[in-house]
């Protein structure tokens, strides 16, 4: 039997107290700006003032994040995408290095020097996290919002002690 498997799940981060302070920030800026350009250019002024409010509807937009997480044969990758036109990896693992899975609610205190790499949509539902030993970021631990299909793909390929404790506090 072949241990074939796919799977990808995208989540929208729900914005939060910071990203909304940054889109009115962004807002009052771009208004200043565009209020003092054309009061002191003028009707010249109306080109320069447009080329601002392009450039603050383009980092507008930028503040929307969504996480892309991808599982293929045991090989777990999480994208962070930006305004929907930039992708950057967050992580990129095998299962098999993780030392602790679970409900988030249910995880033991993070120990001291461990990397958290945040990939959650925010929402207030259950999230999962997991522990892990990375080749370059040392221990991390991963927070992330995964529906049952991930959570299934990421059970099929833990390590058996780790599966064996999750099924017995089911």
């Amino acid at each position: 039997m072949s241990n074939d498997f796919y799977a990808e799940y995208l989540v929208e981060k729900r914005s939060d107290g910071k990203d909304t302070a940054k889109r009115i920030l962004l807002l009052v800026g771009m208004t200043l700006l565009c209020a003092l350009i054309f009061l002191f250019t003028g009707p010249m002024g109306l080109l320069l003032s447009a080329l601002v409010v392009y450039g603050g509807y383009y980092l507008f937009t930028g503040t929307s994040t969504e996480y892309e997480y991808i599982i293929t044969n045991g090989s777990l990758d999480i994208d962070k995408i930006s305004g929907r036109r930039s992708r950057k990896r967050l992580i990129s693992t095998e299962i098999s290095s993780f030392t602790a899975f679970g409900k988030l609610s249910e995880a033991p205190a993070a120990p001291n020097g461990v990397t958290t790499v945040m990939a959650s949509d925010n929402t207030g539902g259950e999230d999962y996290y997991a522990d892990l030993k990375h080749k370059t970021a040392g221990a991390v631990r991963l927070i992330f919002s995964p529906n049952e299909k991930i959570i299934e793909g990421v059970e099929m390929f833990l390590p058996r002690q780790l599966l064996l404790e999750r099924r017995r506090k089911k």
